[in-house]
């Protein structure tokens, strides 16, 4: 996670690339994948839910099925690690966090409904800040809480409107290394951006399809560098963003058939057939993801919702100090080679 890190001071990042590097899970394991958490030893959790019901499935980073921890869930939003690698879960039908250990075994519940300070009302994505306190988009209150692990109240801010610091269904929330709170505004299409202390600081994104626009948006990441990742999710793409908030690229997918997919279509003789007859180009684009986390190596990781699959991609930049680069020029051109 990139809170477990350190930040890179920069003046710029040499950026070199951002290739696809590949694809894990499969429809029948990581069934609908919501969001996901990364765990130790290459371990990533994989929260599913369809038709009313959610589960968590444990997958590795050679795409191995560790198996299906946790149950009970209604309609499951959101899933976090704290430095224990215990697991949060936000449920919206219940509007409640669960927590449980790695292995699956429940610890605690915690939430009721309500809209009083404290009480949730369809919670959805989380974060943790560096102490361990636990942000949560408090979706159909259109704010965002601040909790401690066990589930105490600590603060929150926002209100329903489409104006600076309010929010119209928050959804994916994200704490970089300085501790500002990223906040993806779903029905507004946009992402604001907060101090710790909850104080607006800037926002960007509108609706539509263009570079820097949205169509419901959902989860969102930052990484050391601050740069800003987000699910466009019915525009079927993650957006790039630099740490000033402007467009820098977008990824569509790239898919490859993961390790899980080719042990099942190779035992499924119709199945391959079937693959055999298709036009391959769309079984690689995302469609609809819905979450999208980083990590401390570079690797962007994709929750593809739509195609039951996580696809994964390793940014190569270099950060270099304001004496490396000359300043800004008064009529900027880029030529290539």
């Amino acid at each position: 996670m990139a809170q477990n890190g350190q930040a890179l001071e920069h003046e710029l990042l040499l950026r070199a690339g951002f290739p696809y590097l590949k694809t894990l899970g499969m429809r029948r394991l990581t069934w609908y994948p919501i969001d996901f958490a990364l765990g130790d030893e290459g371990r990533i959790y994989s929260l599913s839910r369809f038709d009313g019901s959610g589960s968590i499935r444990s997958i590795s980073w050679d795409d191995q099925d560790l198996g299906a921890i946790g149950d009970g869930f209604a309609w499951p939003a959101g899933i976090v690690r704290d430095s224990d690698e215990h697991l949060y879960v936000s449920d919206e039908a219940k509007h409640e966090i669960t927590v449980l250990t790695h292995e699956g075994d429940e610890i605690t519940r915690w939430g009721e409904h309500g809209s009083e300070p404290g009480q949730l009302n369809r919670p959805s994505h989380m974060a943790f800040d560096r102490e361990e306190r636990l942000w949560v988009s408090d979706s159909m209150n259109h704010r965002v809480q601040l909790f401690s692990k066990d589930g105490k109240y600590i603060t929150g801010f926002g209100s329903y409107g489409d104006g600076p610091g309010e929010f119209n269904t928050p959804w994916g929330i994200s704490v970089d290394l300085h501790g500002d709170i990223y906040v993806v505004d779903w029905r507004n299409d946009r992402v604001q951006k907060f101090s710790s202390e909850g104080e607006f600081l800037t926002q960007f994104g509108e609706s539509g399809s263009g570079d820097g626009q949205f169509d419901r948006p959902a989860g969102i990441a930052v990484d050391n560098h601050g740069d800003i990742y987000v699910a466009d999710r019915r525009n079927n793409r993650i957006q790039l963003f630099d740490r000033n908030t402007r467009y820098v690229e977008q990824f569509i997918g790239d898919a490859t058939l993961s390790k899980m997919g080719r042990q099942y279509i190779l035992a499924n003789k119709l199945v391959l057939r079937l693959r055999d007859m298709a036009s391959l180009e769309p079984q690689k684009r995302f469609r609809a993801p819905a979450s999208v986390h980083v990590d401390n190596q570079g690797h962007l990781f994709v929750g593809d919702y739509g195609s039951h699959r996580i696809q994964i991609y390793k940014k190569e930049a270099y950060p270099l100090t304001a004496e490396e680069v000359m300043p800004y020029p008064r009529s900027p051109t880029l030529k290539t080679v």
